[in-house]
């Protein structure tokens, strides 16, 4: 249900805020979940796909068109409403994940490669469950 109007000066705001919060947070969390769930494969098709569909909201909410969008943009200036603290430490930790895979994909040896796994290992093994 989408909340129109309201008695309450400023709930329709925190609503929005609220709801962007959520929708953010639940893409984040699938690049997360897809990463722990392909076993150190770091590279497979599900995690980019997630990943990618994270960057497509984000360009469509935060950024101009056109742009190179990261999975951090426009975190810093989301309102965060009362209540929804804890949504967004969930969302930076998992936006921190996202952009390690997203160096990842720009590896260019096997070296980098294998930094940018050993990164997203130690961030899942730390990330909040």
């Amino acid at each position: 249900m989408r909340l129109v109007a309201s008695s309450d000066p400023g709930a329709v705001a925190r609503w929005e805020a609220g709801r962007l919060l959520d929708e953010r947070v639940v893409l984040a969390g699938a690049v997360v979940c897809e990463l722990q769930r392909c076993e150190d494969r770091f590279t497979r098709s599900r995690p980019a796909a997630a990943l990618s569909l994270l960057r497509r909201w984000v360009s469509q909410h935060y950024e101009a068109p056109g742009a190179e969008t990261h999975a951090s943009d426009g975190l810093a200036s989301m309102v965060v409403p009362p209540g929804y603290e804890d949504v967004m430490a969930e969302l930076e930790a998992a936006t921190e994940v996202c952009e390690a895979l997203a160096m990842l994909q720009t590896a260019d040896t096997q070296r980098e490669l294998d930094g940018d796994s050993a990164r997203i290992r130690a961030l899942l093994e730390n990330y909040p469950h």
